[in-house]
């Protein structure tokens, strides 16, 4: 099992040196995951390049609602050169506070084909999300992906071993991230439920120690089943999660 963490970028040399350590100090972290977040001035593109520039490998995010297909070749093209060697492409969703917002119009499947049309070398990963609509919906549109070329998934998180169990049940030969995030609080739960439509398991702890007791058990499964795991610390620091969750 291999690891992918998720970093915000504050500043470049403060994410250079906080990727650095976590990849020293945790042996099965591999990568560092760089979103894509409009509320965050540092982009991904950007943080990613300067990772790469620094022997750091980085999987960056693009938001194709943001992006022509030139666009994201030609920023692709440059992290490829550097040595880029997976990336993670993403619908993403409009801003609220932008009423007259265009989107782009670029789908996940017609990117995927696009960007692994021009780099066959390069992991193109999708999005899978277990809440936004149906099992069957979300299981075909994966599927959809699949076929325009996609290499597996990076998937959001799960929170229960039950609904793990249905993802790796039918996609027992995919490749794929599974994500895992602490939930700590009432806005953080708030957000999941609100934003994302998650629904918590009812023994669910909203605290550290039992996210980690669920994550410990969700390791396990994700190990059990070949795949990778996907950490997505967002409003606990990466270092406490990471020495709390400890199995790796």
């Amino acid at each position: 099992m291999q690891i992918a963490l998720e970093l915000v970028p504050k500043t470049l040399d403060s994410f250079l040196e906080e990727s650095k350590k976590h990849i020293n100090n945790f042996p099965k972290i591999v990568a560092i995951n760089v979103p894509e977040l409009r509320s965050v001035e540092i982009k991904s593109f950007e943080a990613s390049e300067h990772l790469l520039k620094n022997g750091v490998a980085a999987i960056p995010h693009f938001r194709l609602i943001d992006r022509t297909l030139d666009d994201l070749e030609n920023k692709i093209e440059k992290l490829v050169l550097l040595g880029l060697k997976q990336v993670l492409l993403i619908s993403g969703d409009p801003p609220i506070d932008v009423p007259n917002f265009v989107s782009s119009g670029v789908k996940a499947p017609q990117a995927v084909k696009h960007i692994k049309t021009k780099f066959p070398q390069l992991k193109v990963y999708a999005a899978q999300d277990s809440y936004r609509q149906s099992f069957r919906k979300e299981l075909d549109y994966c599927k959809e992906k699949l076929d325009a070329g996609a290499d597996g998934f990076f998937t959001q998180p799960f929170f229960s071993e039950g609904i793990l169990n249905q993802w790796l049940e039918q996609l027992p030969e995919t490749e794929m991230w599974i994500g895992l995030s602490p939930v700590t609080g009432k806005n953080s739960r708030n957000y999941w439920e609100t934003t994302n439509q998650v629904v918590f398991p009812p023994n669910f702890r909203f605290d550290l120690e039992g996210n980690c007791i669920m994550g410990r058990r969700i390791l396990t499964l994700i190990e059990a089943a070949g795949k990778d795991a996907y950490l997505m610390p967002i409003v606990t620091s990466a270092e406490k999660y990471l020495n709390e969750l400890r199995t790796f």
